[in-house]
């Protein structure tokens, strides 16, 4: 029974036959699949889409053609007219070429409507209706009649023969009883007609197909407008209308013995709806030259991947397969330098080269790293013995120390043992344990140390002042930045002030910040030396005796806090000097600066 071959056991020259096939092949038949499959629904939808947003832009369309005709029949020069007209019926011929000159004005002036005004009595002005109207009996038709009594608005369609000399296609008109805005009396009757040329312009371009055809009907299914120019009432098949539902449908209904898809969307509250009607026959052409398209591109693709995966094999994977060779004879030979010998492909100028030279420096590179860390443990061996001959041990240190501070206190020398005291606490503080964050309280402490030491030293108190926020004490800090700063103050500010001097340490919270000011009353910074106090150049360093502890400060929290963190020194002669120290609030548990 053979074993299934897998992926990985095969050669590079088949591994990227295999691979140029899945990846262009595949999904090349992946893609054509999914677009076959779903390109009649899109189609479809497409389709549906443009009828529905054909359908909303007539209804906006027809909204407006309603806002006009409200701001006409509410302009000041109809309602003149009108009202003039309902109560003086004497002067009929001046009234009728008034009114005749308005209508045609507004007309004129006008691209998408004809507008149409008529009075409640046709009868009291034969000379406006005949110039007007011709022969029509008005009065008579029962659009007229609905309008005058009842007074509510609606839509119709005026056939042709029902407009004589307007237009050879239907008219949708929109019908309103026009009203006196001061006693809101019936005026007359004013008929906005839609000129046919307007639907056409909305319409048409919906059209994708040849045979597909678009209309847009009244709710009892008459013809409005036609794309294929058939007006009056629809085909018998089209009683099937009657199953789409508003606002919008789509369906597949039989059409002059045809299949079609028949897209709908209802206009005006459903008074009007947009149908289209596409054979399937006409849906099924983009599909079919989609399908011929993908299966001449599929071919060509597959040969294209052949070619290819056999172009590559041929001129990529031979060399990589002997540079792997090459590879571990030198492996073998532990990167002897007598192991190596440069192949003629390392000549090449394309990624083959590329490989070849970049392996043989990563070789010279690696002889000459093993050569160094060869001398480099010889060196670290020798350094580790000199270690283990000067090495201190820290608790024997403090162990010590404990034992002066309690032999003074057996001779009760106990201002020896609190010198010992504070010696091994500043000791064990700034050892810190080998961290190098500590605490605000443990650097405080440490502080107070070297505080406690400097007193015995000068056999006088020194005078400083501690104002620290409790919330600042469990907070992360780098160790050993406040006793500089503090001695810096006692040894530049406040020596030569005697018992007046003081130093004053303040600490808390500024803008998310931790914040330290070390003040205090001396003579104050020069302006020339206080320009230079925090540069960190050799010069500046040996010209500012005293300073380096400031310098060591500042560049040790620029170096790993950056801006706008370190000291500030703000100072001016005879007033004192303060030193601001910026640090960061750092998460809880930091004990390296480096994390």
């Amino acid at each position: 029974m053979s074993k299934p071959i897998r992926l990985t056991r095969l050669s590079m020259r088949y591994r990227v036959l295999f691979v140029f096939f899945v990846l262009i092949v595949v999904p090349f038949l992946l893609v054509g699949y999914i677009a076959l499959s779903k390109s009649e629904k899109t189609i479809r939808q497409t389709n549906l889409d443009a009828v529905v947003l054909t359908g909303k832009n007539l209804n906006s369309f027809f909204h407006y053609v309603q806002n006009e005709q409200d701001k006409l029949m509410a302009s000041d020069e109809l309602q003149a007219l009108m009202s003039r007209g309902v109560r003086q019926g004497t002067d009929e011929i001046a009234f009728a070429n008034e009114l005749l000159s308005y209508i045609d004005s507004v007309n004129y002036s006008n691209q998408l409507f004809n507008i149409r005004v008529l009075p409640l009595d046709p009868a009291a002005m034969p000379t406006f209706m005949h110039s007007a109207y011709g022969a029509q009996d008005v009065a008579s038709q029962g659009w007229y009649r609905s309008i005058v009594q009842e007074g509510r608005a609606f839509w119709k369609v005026f056939a042709p023969a029902e407009l004589p000399g307007a237009a050879l296609e239907p008219t949708l008109s929109d019908i309103k009883r026009l009203h006196s805005l001061k006693s809101f009396a019936p005026l007359g009757v004013v008929v906005m007609d839609i000129r046919p040329s307007m639907l056409s312009s909305f319409i048409d371009p919906i059209k994708q197909f040849p045979n597909q055809r678009i209309w847009l009907l009244t709710k009892d299914d008459r013809i409005v407008y036609a794309t294929d120019g058939r007006y009056g009432d629809l085909p018998p098949d089209a009683a099937m209308l009657g199953t789409l539902s508003p606002p919008k449908a789509s369906a597949t209904l039989k059409f002059d013995g045809q299949p079609s898809l028949v897209n709908a969307a209802s206009l005006l509250e459903n008074e009007l709806k947009l149908v289209s009607v596409t054979p399937l026959t006409d849906l099924d052409n983009p599909v079919s030259v989609l399908s011929r398209l993908n299966f001449t591109f599929l071919l060509f693709y597959f040969a294209l991947s052949i070619t290819l995966a056999g172009y590559i094999t041929v001129k990529y994977t031979n060399p990589i397969t002997a540079l792997v060779r090459e590879m571990r004879e030198i492996v073998r030979h532990s990167f002897s330098e007598t192991a190596v010998s440069e192949s003629r492909l390392a000549d090449r100028r394309d990624e083959i080269g590329w490989l070849y030279r970049g392996m043989y420096n990563m070789i010279r590179e690696i002889q000459h790293l093993l050569k160094e860390t060869k001398e480099s443990e010889k060196r670290k061996k020798q350094l580790q013995f000199e270690v283990l001959n000067y090495q201190i041990n820290p608790h024997f240190l403090y162990n010590t120390l404990d034992t002066i501070r309690w032999k003074a206190e057996e001779k009760q020398a106990s201002e020896i043992g609190e010198i010992a005291s504070s010696l091994a606490s500043l000791f064990r503080l700034t050892l810190n344990r080998g961290k190098e964050i500590t605490t605000v309280r443990r650097e405080l402490a440490l502080l107070q140390a070297y505080l406690n030491i400097e007193q015995a030293r000068q056999d006088r108190p020194v005078p400083v002042i501690f104002r620290i926020d409790d919330a600042l004490l469990e907070l992360p800090l780098m160790r050993l930045i406040l006793q500089p700063l503090v001695e810096n103050a006692i040894r530049h500010g406040i020596a030569d002030k005697g018992e007046e001097g003081m130093i004053v340490v303040q600490g808390g919270l500024e803008d998310g910040r931790i914040e330290f000011r070390i003040a205090d009353n001396g003579p104050g910074i020069p302006e020339d030396i206080r320009s230079t106090l925090l540069e960190p150049s050799a010069a500046a360093k040996r010209d500012r005796e005293g300073g380096l502890g400031l310098i060591n400060v500042h560049e040790r929290l620029r170096h790993y806090f950056g801006e706008p963190f370190g000291l500030q020194a703000i100072s001016e002669p005879g007033r004192g000097t303060t030193i601001v120290l910026i640090h960061p609030v750092l998460p809880d548990g930091r004990t390296e600066l480096d994390e």
